[in-house]
């Protein structure tokens, strides 16, 4: 199984999400597998880091999900935050775009990785954070 940690990061109730430079139409969120023995925290931080070139201010625990990656067509484990950071975003190493979307994003014709799309948006409307 794919084990991943994700950052869920919110702005006047849009999430922010990317695309990968691997030609697929997908947005997920930010965030990666985690290396070695590192701790969420530890992914976490380095992930946003390496893929939009912000810093880990905060993260709080929201979920943890498991379906099959859009990418890889393999079982994934995804164990999301709501994370505060620092810095600008800026796309770095396999990040081709960064966007922001709200609820309506299948209105925009924007689609998602089903962890996202089934799981995290919609515990994000419950909670009145999208």
């Amino acid at each position: 199984m794919i084990d991943k940690v994700g950052g869920i990061i919110l702005k006047d109730k849009k999430i922010l999400v990317q695309r990968k430079n691997n030609n697929r139409s997908e947005c997920i969120i930010p965030g990666g597998k985690r290396e070695g023995k590192e701790t969420d925290y530890e992914t976490l931080k380095r992930e946003l880091l390496e893929e939009l070139a912000v810093d880990l201010v905060k993260m709080d625990y929201i979920g943890t999900y498991q379906d099959i990656a859009v990418f890889s067509n393999k079982p994934i484990q995804v164990i999301t935050y709501l994370t505060e950071v620092e810095g600008e975003i800026k796309c770095q190493n396999e990040i081709k775009e960064a966007i922001w979307v709200d609820r309506n994003y299948q209105e925009k014709g924007i689609k998602v990785g089903s962890i996202l799309g089934e799981y995290v948006i919609p515990e994000l409307i419950k909670r009145n954070l999208m």
